[in-house]
């Protein structure tokens, strides 16, 4: 039975296995945030155990550019999450004195009056 090598390779979307698509990152972003070996198996059920420990080698030999490169990600989207919060609509922060039915009610709203402008009938009445 021929077993095959398990490296990590770039294809064009960063370091990643050779046997699977799996990211490096896709795998650091977990273990950064504290989930081991289980967790991380229960959300990628066909990552393999010694797929696993050839990704963790590789991030032991290049943590500090994979803490870099998580770093600006979530820079990235923190600040993408703050311009469409400025932008209002249906990506508002929530008004905390709001129920649930009243922020439900007003996001329909905002999705009616968006289907209806996007249709070109202007604003519903």
């Amino acid at each position: 039975m021929k077993t095959e090598t398990i490296e990590i390779v770039d294809r064009g979307r960063g370091p990643q296995l050779s046997t699977t698509r799996i990211t490096v990152a896709q795998i650091f972003y977990w273990m950064h945030r504290g989930f081991g070996w289980d967790k991380i198996h229960q959300s990628m059920p066909t990552l393999t155990r010694a797929e696993f420990d050839v990704v963790v080698d590789y991030i032991e030999q290049h943590r500090d550019e994979l803490l870099e490169e998580d770093r600006r990600a979530e820079e990235y989207t923190e600040r993408r999450m703050a311009e469409q919060h400025a932008r209002g609509g249906i990506f508002a922060e929530p008004d905390p004195n709001l129920t649930i039915d009243q922020r439900v009610a007003r996001l329909r709203e905002i999705l009616k009056r968006r289907i209806a402008e996007k249709n070109g009938e202007g604003h519903p009445g």
